[in-house]
């Protein structure tokens, strides 16, 4: 039988899994692109955001069909997935693909615009009113350990879970098996020499795009079907805190940000445990600030040097 003591420390650790099933895969997002471009896109967070709209809407359009459960997941994480990845191809097409060869200020303001105008519709079309689904699954759980402290996980944290680890599963099979994995890593390096080896590197750009979109969508789709709903202000903080996650793994890298998703959801369940949750994103980007300070270049970072670097 688990100690009281191991058995809250292992209920912790199975709650920041939980919370990195979203901030992993919208930081790993956020490092597609800078280690494509070696600049900053600011509009993942909002692309979460728009998806878990999509979800909710797509979660309430199923139930009133009598849908089952497992119906309303896979109807809504295909909406929030579709949703979002036709965010991500007109922001290509229209924003990043014109700014690309532009200083770093100018992509970035061209990402806040995107952002704005993402935030302003859905402030319009909800009324500024928060959105709410009915709890899946009515909270039901698997108990892993009996114990003066009962260890358990909820079959929605679980689905969360699986559903974000396939996804970032499916980010390593096509960048170590697939041709646009090469291409990728070929335009990260160097893009002169991806276009004099016949990469069309404005399609590498797109797609990279696209597929950043529908990670992000993943993290609003758990948002949207774990805690129950969404707000069209919430894409600021997710993507402040999941961009952090992707500079301090590593500016740039797939497995940089893995580990500054991972981090970041440590630390506030750490945070959690022994302190009031109201100071809790303060002292969370104290320590990525500090972070930075100590390790500039990242936990995580490239040994690789880049074009722009030269």
């Amino acid at each position: 039988m688990l100690s009281h003591e191991f058995g809250y420390w292992l209920q912790q650790l199975l709650n920041a899994c939980m919370l990195a099933s979203f901030y992993v895969p919208l930081a790993v997002a956020f490092a597609l692109i800078q280690g494509l471009t070696n600049k900053i896109f600011l509009s993942f967070g909002d692309f979460a955001m728009y998806a878990a709209f999509a979800a909710v809407y797509a979660g309430f359009a199923s139930l009133l069909a009598g849908n089952t459960t497992a119906a309303i997941l896979a109807i809504s994480l295909v909406l929030a997935v579709l949703s979002s990845s036709a965010l991500g191809h007109f922001a290509a097409t229209h924003v990043v693909a014109p700014l690309i060869g532009h200083s770093a200020q100018a992509f970035m303001i061209g990402s806040i615009g995107v952002s704005i105008a993402l935030q302003e519709i859905m402030r319009l079309q909800s009324g500024a009113r928060d959105l709410w689904l009915m709890p899946l699954f009515d909270g039901a759980a698997f108990r892993i350990f009996d114990g003066s402290f009962p260890v358990q996980i909820g079959i929605m944290q679980l689905i969360a879970m699986i559903t974000a680890t396939l996804a970032i599963g499916t980010v390593f099979f096509i960048m170590q098996f697939t041709a646009a994995g090469r291409n990728w890593k070929a335009c990260s390096q160097s893009e002169r020499l991806a276009k004099l080896c016949g990469v069309n590197t404005l399609t590498v750009l797109r797609w990279t795009c696209v597929g950043s979109a529908a990670l992000a969508s993943i993290s609003g789709w758990i948002i949207a079907v774990s805690y129950g709903g969404g707000s069209f202000s919430m894409g600021l903080m997710l993507g402040f805190k999941a961009m952090f996650a992707s500079v301090i793994g590593g500016f740039g890298t797939v497995s940089g940000a893995i580990i500054g998703g991972l981090f970041l959801a440590f630390a506030e369940t750490l945070w959690t445990t022994a302190f009031p949750m109201a100071y809790r994103d303060v002292a969370v980007f104290g320590f990525i600030v500090l972070i930075l300070m100590l390790k500039p270049e990242g936990l995580y970072s490239s040994t690789l040097r880049r074009e722009s670097e030269d």
